[in-house]
């Protein structure tokens, strides 16, 4: 691994990429680039983009296995781009690239980095790279703490409740706990309850406030006992569950009974995973965004000369953006035309509301009035407000569905995926064309669940001090081998009892003893409503 400055070539080219980036607006932070071959390349993947990992066998394994794979030709060691997101943050290059390509990888690193900045979920934290490293050191230190044995153990456990992180759920930690510390990111005692009543008038008008507000709907001796049990609750735990909680692997890191060493593997695994989340969430919008200013780069850089090869570049441009189904979606080739077509939107007025309620379809059709605002700001402002889901759901079309061919399968899928003749607009040879009106409500049910299932914290006090698991019903059961040593990983990390709800099914491991029982099936909502009124979420007969 060496930096970008040893390769004057590479380093004129990185500074002219920046500074085109900055001429556009763009917002940045440090970039450092790298230049690393083949291999180094393959372990970087293998420690999660990051320069170092905890020493483990697993990874040495794992590099003996793909080195062999590259030598023989099995594998390529060819990335087209590697970016650590931060600030600052780390691009790394391929030293086997042509001086156009690393032009190219650096004006999309570029945009992947605004996004990370700018983005609703804020995937940019500072010296993320560097606390990494601090955290390496730590688990080492660890790992020394608690011995080999132990170490492996508690390691294995916690790497199977990695599914279980989501700290951009809409319960994710914030929302769901209640605590008396300051935690990172957790709210603290003084937030205010999820049904505390706010003002309807300014504090001027308490005459009219009283008179407008609902009447009062619960007993006080009931109000007051909810206090009660909330504060008491606090002081023995130190926190409080008022929802449920999807991101269970931050409560475990934040209040499972751990040593020094525990806590450090929980906090690196963590760290270096709960960047995934934002991937899967952004990564239309995010892949389409560093696509977009890659071509806007780009092509400066061809205009003033700063590197040839512009036929070359089309290739490459046009082969990373192919498109492909639904089900396969490209990000690059869906986000990068999608951006393109909400430009196009701004720039001819399309986006207004005389628009919309224009119902002939020559004139929709002809509509060009232009805008009175700059097309790339407004996009700047979709960046900062919405993730995947809203992004489709408010501008992708069926019209956009067949001009982006995301309705167009390959023949031989037909019958692997069941398709009838019904749904099928046009074939030929190759390929079947479907309507594409279903495809937009199947593209966002993804988007809703991401196709893993939704397991959810409810009780914190589950039959003396467990933990309750709740697996909230999508049509879709869960692996029935996979239960119970995933709970017997949670009872490690918990160090106290661990069970699953899911459909009418009582799952628990605790004291080494594995259980099932059948229980009354219960909605999600309702458990939702009973931990809003202070309620135990789930009562056994």
């Amino acid at each position: 691994m060496r930096m970008i400055h040893t390769d004057p070539v590479l380093h004129e080219l990185a500074e002219r990429t920046l500074h085109h980036g900055r001429e556009f607006g763009m917002v940045l932070p440090e970039v450092r680039f790298y230049i690393l071959d083949g291999l180094e390349f393959a372990s970087l993947l293998e420690k999660r983009v990051y320069p170092t990992s905890p020493t483990n066998i697993w990874e040495g394994k794992r590099m003996v296995s793909k080195k062999f794979r590259i030598s023989e030709g099995l594998e390529s060691s060819l990335y087209y781009e590697v970016v650590q997101t931060g600030n600052p943050s780390y691009a790394y290059l391929n030293n086997t690239n042509s001086p156009m390509m690393q032009a190219s990888v650096m004006a999309h690193v570029l945009g992947h980095c605004e996004f990370s900045e700018t983005n609703v979920l804020r995937d940019s934290n500072p010296d993320r790279t560097e606390f990494v490293m601090h955290l390496v050191r730590k688990v080492n230190l660890g790992r020394n703490q608690m011995g080999e044995k132990s170490f492996l153990s508690y390691w294995n456990a916690a790497e199977s409740a990695l599914p279980l992180l989501s700290p951009n759920s809409q319960f994710n930690l914030q929302h769901s706990v209640e605590t008396d510390r300051a935690t990172g990111g957790v709210a603290s005692v003084s937030a205010p309850e999820p049904d505390e009543e706010k003002p309807l008038l300014p504090p001027f008008s308490s005459t009219l406030s009283s008179l407008l507000r609902p009447p009062e709907t619960q007993d006080p001796f009931e109000r007051e006992l909810k206090s009660k049990l909330r504060q008491e609750t606090l002081s023995r735990r130190g926190y409080r569950l008022r929802s449920p909680c999807q991101d269970v692997f931050a409560f475990l890191r934040h209040y499972a009974p751990t040593t020094a060493g525990e806590r450090s593997v929980l906090d690196y695994l963590y760290v270096i995973h709960a960047p995934s989340d934002f991937v899967i969430r952004t990564q239309i919008m995010n892949e389409g965004w560093a696509m977009y200013w890659e071509k806007a780069i780009m092509l400066e850089l061809f205009k003033e000369r700063a590197c040839t090869g512009i036929i070359d570049y089309a290739k490459v441009f046009s082969g990373v953006c192919y498109p492909r189904p639904y089900y396969q979606r490209n990000p690059y080739h869906l986000g990068f035309h999608m951006w393109n077509h909400i430009k196009a939107l701004y720039e001819k007025g399309k986006i207004d509301l005389d628009y919309f309620d224009e119902v002939d379809r020559k004139t929709r059709d002809a509509w060009d009035r232009g805008g009175d605002v700059d097309p790339i700001e407004r996009m700047r402002h979709l960046v900062r407000t919405c993730t995947d889901y809203e992004f489709l759901r408010r501008f992708l079309t069926p019209k956009l569905i067949h001009e982006f061919h995301l309705n167009r399968i390959p023949q031989r899928d037909v019958a692997r995926l069941g398709i009838s003749k019904r749904d099928v607009i046009e074939e030929d040879r190759y390929w079947v064309w479907l309507d594409p009106r279903p495809i937009k409500k199947e593209m966002l049910k993804f988007f809703t669940h991401y196709y893993r299932p939704r397991i959810y914290l409810v009780d914190t006090d589950f039959e003396d001090g467990g933990l309750l698991l709740f697996h909230r019903d999508d049509g879709r059961r869960l692996k029935a081998n996979w239960i119970q040593p995933t709970l017997k990983n949670l009872n490690m990390i918990w160090k106290g009892g661990v069970s699953l709800v899911s459909k009418n099914t009582l799952y628990g491991y605790t004291g080494g003893r594995y259980r099932e029982m059948r229980i009354p099936e219960v909605e999600f909502e309702v458990i939702v409503e009973r931990m809003r009124e202070g309620k135990k979420p789930m009562v056994l007969d």
